[in-house]
């Protein structure tokens, strides 16, 4: 990796622990100078998912916002008109080199079963004071009652994904079989993070070994689905993040930023979190296979039900990050992030 400026390094070691579906790591920095370029990494960008990826970078985006902030360094944005790349983030005249945020460090996904404590008034609105509206994209904050709501919709949704031979093995294919249970992998997800118990495995197990045609009789992908449901009715209270309606890869962006606003505000709080990307992958999928879609009808109902559960959302929006919050034991297992060289580039082709 070419030498960088030392600002520039510490900032850009900060945006590569951002998280991503799968742990997946879609990114790509080009630098020259003092400017950074935010590309997708085609290879590293889970198939079928195009909108996770650019989640993923804007989230990466934050962490590198933060990180110059703290160091006083002057940032400036700007979005190339053809994508390529997504966003540049120049950054200047940085004055001190203070110790990395604690949040951001402490960040992590927890796919425990939380205790479902309702949180209080005061912790409700300092929640919502601290993530304010950004370039069209709103988070809302849910308690108890859109969790019960949420149960059967997500059990139905996690089942049909599960179902669908592609979508299925896209997501165990994050998944490292290949390591021992708790080992802290820096690329994917090890069976150690995943917080399953002994049941869950013998699903997985299923998932993996079992011929489509005979996938149904055996009940895993509603089983997956249960446990989707154990997992939110678990929580004290979800966040959705809602963008304008329609194709627009800088608001995927935007919700990515978001998103790690919302985890980092969550973080300071003591509290723990979990994006659920079941009803966003469905929808993408069902834009681009239509009929074609296994069960599209069910997929259409189930997306129609999971919308109809947010009448607040205004219109013209479109939903396009759910995450569950609440309180839990720290993860069994965390993962790592590759060494910021692999995620470095001198030259990059979009």
């Amino acid at each position: 990796m070419t030498q960088l400026p030392p600002h520039v390094e510490r900032i850009l070691d900060a945006a590569r622990i951002a998280p991503s579906w799968g742990n997946t790591q879609p990114w790509r920095f080009h630098v020259d100078g003092e400017t950074i370029s935010f590309f997708v990494d085609q290879e590293r960008q889970p198939k079928y998912f195009p909108a996770i990826a650019r989640i993923a970078i804007g989230a990466a985006l934050e962490c590198a916002l933060l990180r110059a902030g703290r160091m006083g360094a002057t940032a400036r944005l700007e979005s190339p008109p053809d994508r390529k790349p997504l966003i540049r983030l120049t950054v200047s005249d940085a004055k001190r080199t203070p110790e990395p945020d604690k949040a951001l460090i402490r960040r992590a996904t927890n796919r425990r079963l939380y205790d479902g404590r309702a949180i209080d008034d005061a912790t409700y609105a300092w929640l919502v004071e601290a993530t304010a509206p950004l370039e069209g994209v709103r988070t809302h904050w849910f308690g108890r009652e859109r969790v019960r709501i949420l149960g059967p919709l997500i059990e139905e949704a996690e089942a049909l994904f599960y179902a669908h031979p592609r979508l299925r093995e896209t997501t165990l294919q994050t998944i490292r079989f290949d390591v021992r249970d708790r080992e802290e992998v820096t690329r994917g997800i090890s069976v150690g993070s995943l917080e399953l118990t002994a049941a869950d495995r013998i699903t997985v197990d299923a998932l993996r070994h079992t011929a489509q045609d005979r996938l149904a009789a055996t009940g895993a992908p509603q089983r997956m689905g249960a446990r989707a449901r154990r997992l939110v009715e678990s929580a004290s209270g979800v966040c959705i993040f809602t963008k304008p309606d329609g194709p627009d890869p800088l608001g995927d962006v935007t919700v990515g930023r978001c998103l790690q606003r919302a985890w980092l505000a969550l973080t300071r709080k003591g509290l723990v979190a979990q994006p659920m990307s079941v009803f966003q992958v469905l929808d993408s999928v069902l834009g681009v296979e239509g009929s074609d879609l296994p069960e599209h009808e069910r997929v259409e109902s189930v997306l129609s039900r999971f919308k109809g559960a947010f009448p607040s959302v205004e219109k013209g929006a479109s939903i396009a990050m759910l995450m569950r919050y609440g309180w839990a034991p720290p993860p069994t297992t965390l993962v790592r992030r590759l060494p910021l060289e692999e995620s470095v580039a001198g030259d990059v082709t979009p």
